[in-house]
């Protein structure tokens, strides 16, 4: 590989396998990095991650030609100094030390661990040489960790087990860690509020002592709001402290044991499968048959000091349910019972998930006293106090009797249109479609039937099945709400309504097209303005997130969002305006069609049919005196000359474009005509993104990835050793998908120096 090419792309070729070349990547996820590689070299690449310093002092080293100097600072030959160590403790030979050198060379691996496969060190005299290495104190063992309820709050478990560091004691203020790998410091010390001393212990030692400290499971669901940016790592953390400062309870064991309902020695054995085998004590002695879901409700409610509710016994107040969305009680399994003071009683299988019941604090404005129900009882009450005005099927079976009752109706007559059990058919699919999340609603003719397609999470799937019969009475209903000619079934048509219901309330873009069989229609759900969320919960990483919040406060240029139709571009603009759209400003925006209306923000929608496209919109909002202009997309050349020009002459211009990666957004404006040295000057950044399906959590099970997964992911064995891998297998949760939820995934181009020159 050319040392230009190795400089220029951030990596170094380190060892030849056969036909596949082992290189070190600053980013070993940059797909065309690894493809220049490639071309170059004629080999298979396999990318393995370097450190920056480490990078640039190899390239210094081995390309001499580039006369670039090694940094001033990087420590030379810590694998062969840590060999060295080891071999003047009389630990290894010299042989076995060459060696472990080869096999670095030929593997790319450490030094440290090609003598533990060689048989020549152990592990705890590794993690001496390293803790030696480092400048640390050893602990063999980490028996004497401290028991503090609030010590799991410090480093949350996704990082301790990502980074090999665990909390181990305090000392004072400070938080004593336990680390396997010292290299990995800096990192724990970045996200550990306050001061932080390490202490190097064995790799079991660590693992032993994440999976004691995090046995209970707390902060799961915490860390998988973190991951999908739906909760800051400082809110986790205070959450946490919070559930701590309850206090040490009387454990759930004894009280089983004080009531009867097990033995002390049955608690010893589920205690011993516990351990074994993972999961919470309730759980095994229910899985085991020594306990039933109500005794062991009643023995939580004891524990905790909350209310028992027992299906029979309590009187369920109407009002306390409209309180809580349906979808908000069926997410949680929670139940609103009743209100007491202003105080609204919630009865949950398990009243420890602090999460829930902040949500339901939030959506209903009270504060919350949680109690104590079974699964079974919780279902049968929320099937009763949930449960849909009519059965799909009875509506469908009524619609087709009375579609049917009238034959040789004209299609232009729509005196039957308004029927009751039409309206209920339309009005329960956008209800579910509501409450289940789902982002699109397809109305499809076939040539025996109506299809109603459902799409979520980027994925489209049956919903139900309709009798042919009722194609144009369903098509009709959809063009009645949107306020559409009826009449009129020749040409496509677009409306919108705010559909309201009971206490659900949605706006619905709506789109008809003719077929061969008939109508087809769309609905399309809107989320309501308030829930575009904030920048922080986006998905960023934290690198990415820094450079982005700057890039966006600039007080003039143009930023661009882009990526294929459905990524999330026009959630991540409004989420930008939503920070930056304060009432000193004066923003503007044209769209096509107006999405989210935002309080605020004077919205202009592109009207053709009165002349109204994006570039005239543009021209005349510079006569408007504003300061932030949004875009909803550029098309052509006109739309990106004025954007163009309005991000030159003091204006923030954000706008969306369609191309496949943050670069390539600057390629797109020269093909529109845009001079490059006016690309340069006017643009500040491009953001990229794509939305990835979740693994569902309901049914995901642990699976080893094959070599080549991981080859493409740009990881090896190595990194993800001490983690677990997960893939979904479908259940009723997911649809049977083995997926559910979506996050963003960005790439982000700040323009500097380098770019615009």
């Amino acid at each position: 590989v050319p040392g230009d090419l190795a400089q220029e792309v951030g990596a170094l070729p380190f060892a030849l396998d056969g036909d596949r070349l082992r290189v070190a990547f600053i980013d070993p996820l940059d797909a065309l990095a690894i493809e220049e590689i490639e071309d170059a070299s004629g080999c298979l690449v396999e990318p393995y991650q370097a450190l920056r310093k480490e990078l640039a002092w190899a390239l210094a080293t081995y390309y001499p030609e580039l006369g670039l100097e090694p940094p001033a600072d990087f420590e030379v030959d810590v694998g062969q100094r840590l060999g060295s160590l080891a071999l003047d403790k009389g630990w290894i030979t010299q042989d076995q030390l060459d060696a472990a050198v080869e096999a670095q060379k030929r593997t790319g691996g450490l030094i440290g661990r090609a003598l533990i496969e060689q048989g020549a060190l152990d592990d705890e005299r590794l993690a001496r040489l390293l803790a030696e290495q480092a400048e640390l104190t050893f602990a063999p063992r980490l028996d004497d960790a401290h028991d503090d309820v609030r010590m799991a709050s410090t480093l949350l478990r996704l990082d301790a087990v990502q980074f090999s560091a665990v909390p181990y004691q305090r000392d004072g203020d400070t938080l004593v860690v336990a680390i396997a790998d010292p290299r990995r410091r800096a990192d724990v010390e970045a996200i550990v509020s306050g001061p932080v001393r390490f202490v190097a212990a064995t790799d079991a030692e660590v693992q032993q002592r994440i999976e004691t400290l995090y046995a209970d499971d707390k902060g799961r669901l915490g860390e998988t709001l973190l991951m999908s940016k739906k909760l800051k790592r400082e809110q986790l953390r205070r959450a946490l402290e919070e559930q701590a400062k309850l206090g040490k309870v009387k454990p759930l064991g004894e009280i089983l044991v004080d009531m009867g309902y097990v033995t002390q020695a049955e608690v010893d054995e589920a205690l011993n499968k516990q351990r074994s085998g993972g999961g919470r004590l309730e759980d095994t002695l229910v899985q085991s048959g020594k306990l039933s879901p109500e005794m062991l409700a009643k023995s939580l409610a004891m524990q905790l000091g909350y209310e028992f509710i027992e299906e029979d016994g309590v009187q369920v107040d109407p009002y306390a349910v409209s309180l809580v969305p349906e979808a908000t009680a069926r997410r949680y399994h929670a139940m609103p019972i009743r209100v007491d003071d202003d105080v609204l009683v919630v009865a949950m299988k398990d009243p420890r998930h602090v999460f829930a019941l902040d949500d339901i604090r939030l959506i209903t404005g009270k504060e919350i006293q949680p109690a104590v129900a079974t699964e079974e009882t919780l279902s049968r009450f929320l099937n009763r106090f949930y449960r849909s005005e009519t059965d799909m099927d009875e509506l469908a079976t009524a619609l087709l009797e009375e579609v049917g009752s009238q034959p040789q109706q004209q299609e232009e007559d729509t005196s039957a249109i308004d029927d009751n059990a039409l309206v209920k058919v339309v009005n329960n699919i956008i209800r579910e479609a509501i409450l289940a999340d789902y982002s699109d609603i397809h109305v499809e003719p076939r040539p025996d039937k109506v299809v109603v397609r459902v799409r979520k999470d980027g994925s489209l799937r049956e919903y139900m099945t309709m009798p042919k019969a009722t194609a144009g009475a369903l098509a009709a209903r959809i063009k009645i709400m949107g306020g559409l000619n009826i009449a009129e079934r020749r040409m496509p048509q677009d409306g919108r309504v705010r559909f309201r219901d009971k206490s659900t309330e949605v706006d619905l873009r709506l789109s008809t097209l003719p077929t061969v069989y008939g109508e087809k229609a769309v609905m399309r759900l809107l989320k309501k303005a308030a829930s575009i969320p904030e920048i922080e919960q986006l998905g960023f990483a934290d690198y990415n997130f820094r450079a982005f919040e700057d890039v966006i406060q600039k007080p003039y240029g143009m930023f661009l969002i882009t990526g294929p139709t459905g990524s999330g571009k026009s959630f991540t603009t409004f989420s930008i305006l939503k920070r930056i759209a304060v009432p000193e400003v004066n923003v503007t925006t044209v769209e096509d069609p107006v999405e989210y209306e935002i309080p605020g923000i004077n919205q202009t929608q592109v009207n053709m049919k009165a002349g109204l496209d994006f570039a005239k919109a543009l021209r005349s909002f510079l006569r408007q005196d504003p300061d932030i202009i949004m875009v909803g997309e550029i098309r052509d050349h006109e739309t990106a000359k004025i954007s163009m020009e309005a991000a030159l002459t003091g204006h923030l211009l954000i706008a969306t474009l369609h191309t496949n990666d943050a670069a390539g957004a600057i390629t797109r404006l020269t093909e529109m005509g845009i001079e490059p040295f006016n690309v340069s000057a006017s643009l500040i950044g491009v953001l990229a993104q794509r939305l990835v399906r979740r693994v569902c959590d309901g049914c995901r099970v642990e699976y080893t990835p094959e070599p080549d997964v991981l080859r493409r992911l740009g990881m090896d064995e190595d990194e993800i050793r001490g983690q677990t891998l997960y893939r979904g297998v479908g259940c009723e949760k997911c649809g049977g998908s083995g997926y559910n939820g979506r996050y963003a995934i960005h790439e982000l181009l700040v323009v500097d120096d380098d770019i615009e020159g």
